[in-house]
């Protein structure tokens, strides 16, 4: 029986990260640009390919859940992650404009911060509302009408949240995310996540095309957890040879093919 945890542990980085990256550091390397969005009262980093083309549909990566807890289980000090792999697929998507979102009080300093923004709150009203809202953001900067938001991990999770309440997502792609919350915490023997938001209990609007993937060999995010939640969401719902964090950004051009929005 598994020792039920105080809280839940990291999604992103397997089930813990042993280490973080500064805050106010950014995965953005040669041919990005990094800023930091205004989102309401919080404030979140972003980056945009520089070289990106224009093009009608934007296609946002959202980051993991990053550095959540310590390898006591305790809430990090800094929620940033060592290795953003959400940033790695976002430097690997092969075609249009493209844009990476961090997580709130990843890669900021942010006064408003505190634990439960990357621990029980993680997906909650605020944190989705505040996504949405940097979004909108990167949409305007991009010239973009239509969205593809892609997210692996926590950053699907997210991402699903959000294009359900937003009328221009035109292709939501989730990669080893936890579509039922719930279901993941018993399994896990976790406190549940009380102050967040579950994708199990959302609807999509008409028209989003979908694209599940989950991994195989996932000890974080085992299929199992989601495959019910990602088939009410709709969509197809496929099962790779994959691990958690392995290879996620090897597999864009696969990703691509099968997320095309509907004409």
């Amino acid at each position: 029986m598994r020792r039920r945890l105080a809280l839940v542990p990291a999604l992103g980085l397997a089930l813990v990260s042993l280490l973080t990256a500064p805050a106010g550091a950014s995965p953005a390397g040669r041919g990005w640009t990094s800023f930091e969005v205004v989102a309401g009262s919080r404030i979140l980093a972003a980056a945009s390919k520089d070289s990106s083309p224009t093009g009608d549909l934007l296609t946002v990566v959202i980051e993991g859940d990053g550095n959540a807890h310590d390898r006591k289980g305790r809430p990090s000090a800094d929620p940033t992650p060592a290795d953003p792999l959400g940033f790695r697929i976002a430097q690997a998507w092969p075609q249009g404009p493209v844009a990476w979102l961090g997580r709130p009080c990843q890669y900021v300093k942010d006064a408003a911060c505190t634990p439960s923004d990357w621990t029980t709150g993680r997906y909650s009203e605020a944190a989705v509302a505040a996504s949405s809202l940097a979004i909108d953001d990167l949409k305007r900067r991009s010239g973009a009408a239509r969205l593809r938001l892609v997210g692996w991990s926590g950053g699907g999770t997210m991402a699903a949240l959000v294009a359900a309440r937003r009328t221009d997502v035109a292709v939501l792609v989730t990669l080893a995310a936890p579509l039922d919350l719930a279901a993941w915490a018993q399994w896990h023997g976790a406190s549940p996540l009380t102050g967040s938001l579950d994708p199990a209990d959302v609807t999509l609007p008409p028209g989003v095309v979908q694209l599940h993937v989950l991994g195989r060999f996932d000890q974080v995010v085992p299929p199992a957890l989601s495959e019910a939640s990602a088939r009410r969401l709709g969509g197809k719902v496929l099962v790779w040879s994959e691990k958690h964090t392995c290879c996620w950004a090897k597999r864009t051009d696969r990703l691509l093919a099968l997320s095309q929005p509907a004409q």
